[in-house]
C-alpha cells in the first residue's frame, strides 16, 4: 500500500513540484523502494535504447553490446551528481541528506523515462523526414526532468533561485574534480601493480 501512496506523490510531483517535493521530503518517514526502483528502470532503459531505437535514429553498434557496461555508464551520470550534489551543498549549508537528494532525483528522471521510453516505440516507425521531430519529442522529457530537478533541490535545501544556480555550477566543477581524482587514482593503483607484478616475476624466475 505504501508504494501506492509514493506513486500517487510521484504523480502529483510531476505538475506540482514545490509542493509535492515539499510533501515529499518532509514525510514522517521516507521510503526508498519507488525511487530504487525507478533508477532500476532508467538503467534498463538505457539498455534498450542501446538495442532497440530504429535503425534510423540508432548509431550505436549493436554487434558489440555489453549490456552490463551500458546499464553501469547510464547510471553513472547519476550517482556521480548525487554525490557531489550533497558534498558542495554540505559546504554551502543546504539542508537536504544524501538520501533526500537521491528521491528527488529520481522523480525527477520520470518524464525523461517516460519520453525515452515512448521514443524508443516511436523510433522504430518514424521517417527520416520525422527524425527531428522525434528528436524534439524525447527533448521534451529531459527539459522536465531539468525543471524537476531544480525545484526539487530548491525544496531539499530551501535555496533560492540564485543560489541553487550557483551550487549547480559548483556541483558541475566538483564532478569534474571527483572524475579526475578518480582517474589518477585508477592510474597509480594500475602503475604500482604493474610494477608489484613485475618485481614478483623478477624473484620467481630467480628461483
Amino acid at each position: 500500500m505504501s508504494i501506492i501512496e509514493d506513486g500517487k506523490l510521484m504523480f502529483h510531483v510531476l505538475l506540482h513540484p514545490f509542493d509535492g517535493f515539499y510533501q515529499v521530503i518532509n514525510h514522517e518517514k521516507k521510503r526508498y523502494i519507488l525511487p530504487t526502483l525507478i533508477l532500476i528502470l532508467v538503467g534498463i532503459v538505457g539498455v534498450l535504447s542501446y538495442q532497440y531505437t530504429g535503425f534510423i535514429l540508432n548509431t550505436f553498434p549493436i554487434h558489440y553490446i555489453n549490456s552490463v557496461t551500458i546499464f553501469i555508464t547510464t547510471l553513472f551520470p547519476i550517482v556521480l551528481f548525487l554525490i557531489s550534489n550533497w558534498s558542495i551543498t554540505t559546504l554551502f549549508d543546504g539542508n537536504g541528506s544524501i538520501g533526500d537528494i537521491f528521491i528527488v532525483m529520481c522523480y525527477a528522471l520520470v518524464p525523461k523515462l517516460l519520453f525515452d521510453i515512448s521514443g524508443i516505440l516511436l523510433s522504430n516507425v518514424v521517417t527520416m523526414e520525422e527524425a527531428p521531430l522525434l528528436n524534439a519529442f524525447t527533448m521534451i522529457g529531459t527539459v522536465w526532468f531539468c525543471f524537476l530537478l531544480f525545484c526539487g533541490l530548491c525544496v531539499v535545501h530551501e535555496y533560492t533561485a540564485l543560489t541553487n544556480v550557483l551550487t549547480l555550477i559548483a556541483t558541475f566543477i566538483a564532478a569534474v574534480i571527483i572524475i579526475f581524482l578518480a582517474m589518477l587514482y585508477f592510474t597509480l593503483m594500475g602503475k604500482v601493480i604493474g610494477f608489484v607484478y613485475s618485481v614478483f616475476s623478477e624473484i620467481t624466475k630467480r628461483w
